[in-house]
């Protein structure tokens, strides 16, 4: 099968998930000595970033003709059997052959708030007519299936949950010297919880802030916070959060972290506190599943259904709540328990699953 991929969207190390599971499902398929043969739309931001392979031919988008008109001419030229969009949204809108799109969430449907007028009205514009057009939707969770098949109105056959997983790096074994490197490189507290997130404002730091607060005033024990994570819109909100509540002795505020270092950011922390209001997936979840670290979390969106029975949850508007799980996350058999029943949790995930569920969708619709 010709599959053609539209890759313009992909920006290297600035999307996260999304880009893991477009490499992977690649590396999937290449691995898997299958008969598809993919077709790469890129831009020279990512082009080197692809692999050269028998199996894959890369195309450069020109920068100065219209894109629209680009792709017709290569899905006829390529006699391509199957178009598919992994980054959101169905582009050409009028694809001239079987297409899939994925879409990781429909955020802006419940917190529209969040998002600035020009990013929320191009959401409106393009993913339910994507949705509607397409022959197949990809998903990242069953909470975010039934949200695209509620809101769009998606017939129940046309949508598809297939989780991620975890990067490779969180399935290396355990390395002594490089976790005393990091240790010191970072200058890690000995004991501290953990939020790798960027400021979103759908991340929801503030309210775990209160909660340290709350902790220190209400009861006189000072938790440590060690944050991952780039700037974003509710940046300023979370200083100014900070400020106010004296908390900066209790934070530790890194910049970008190696790929190769998360996962000891991970293992030398107390808990994994994941206060998020809303997740398609929640890639850190697994991540701590994977590295032993005990989670508190948000009972909202896809989050319940990805942690299963290996965290305590809360109410993430609540900072009393996310204060009391953090107290309880101290016990050391609470910990066992979360530690268990995390590691039989993360082995339900698996890129491997990931790619051979994609496939399946995509070889479906394109009746190949």
């Amino acid at each position: 099968m010709k599959i053609g991929v539209n890759l313009l969207a992909c920006i290297p190390g600035k999307i996260g998930g999304m880009e893991q599971y477009v490499r992977n499902l690649l590396a999937y398929s290449i691995q898997n000595k299958d008969n598809d043969q993919w077709f790469l739309f890129l831009t020279k931001t990512n082009y080197h970033t692809f692999p050269n392979h028998p199996k894959i031919q890369k195309v450069m988008m020109h920068e100065h003709i219209d894109a629209h008109k680009q792709f017709h001419a290569w899905i006829r030229a390529l006699a391509l059997d199957l178009w598919f969009c992994p980054l959101l949204v169905l582009n050409p809108i009028d694809a001239p052959i079987p297409s899939v799109i994925n879409i990781p969430d429909i955020q802006h449907e419940f917190y529209p708030q969040f998002f600035d007028e020009n990013s929320l009205q191009w959401r409106k514009a393009t993913y339910q007519s994507s949705a509607l057009k397409t022959n197949a939707v990809l998903t990242l969770s069953e909470y975010s299936r039934e949200s695209i098949i509620t809101k769009f109105g998606i017939p129940k056959h046309r949508v598809h949950a297939i989780h991620l997983d975890s990067a490779h790096e969180f399935t290396l074994p355990y390395n002594e010297s490089v976790n005393q490197r990091v240790r010191q490189k970072y200058r890690l507290p000995a004991h501290y919880g953990y939020y790798p997130a960027n400021t979103w404002w759908h991340k929801n730091h503030v309210s775990l802030l209160q909660a340290l607060a709350y902790l220190r005033d209400a009861h006189q024990l000072k938790i440590h916070m060690v944050f991952t994570g780039a700037p974003q819109e509710a940046h300023n909100q979370v200083l100014t959060t900070i400020r106010e509540h004296q908390l900066s002795d209790q934070i530790t505020w890194l910049d970008y972290i190696p790929q190769e270092e998360m996962p000891y950011l991970f293992r030398n922390a107390n808990f994994l506190c994941f206060p998020s209001l809303f997740e398609g997936f929640g890639i850190p979840l697994v991540e701590a599943m994977r590295t032993e670290l005990p989670i508190i979390c948000s009972n909202n969106g896809s989050i319940p259904e990805i942690v299963g029975d290996a965290a305590l949850t809360f109410d993430p508007t609540s900072p009393e709540d996310i204060a009391r799980k953090i107290v309880e996350v101290q016990n050391q058999s609470v910990r066992s328990d979360l530690i268990a029943k995390g590691l039989r949790q993360a082995a339900q995930f698996s890129w491997s699953k990931c790619a051979r569920e994609t496939l399946a969708v995509l070889h479906q619709v394109a009746g190949k």
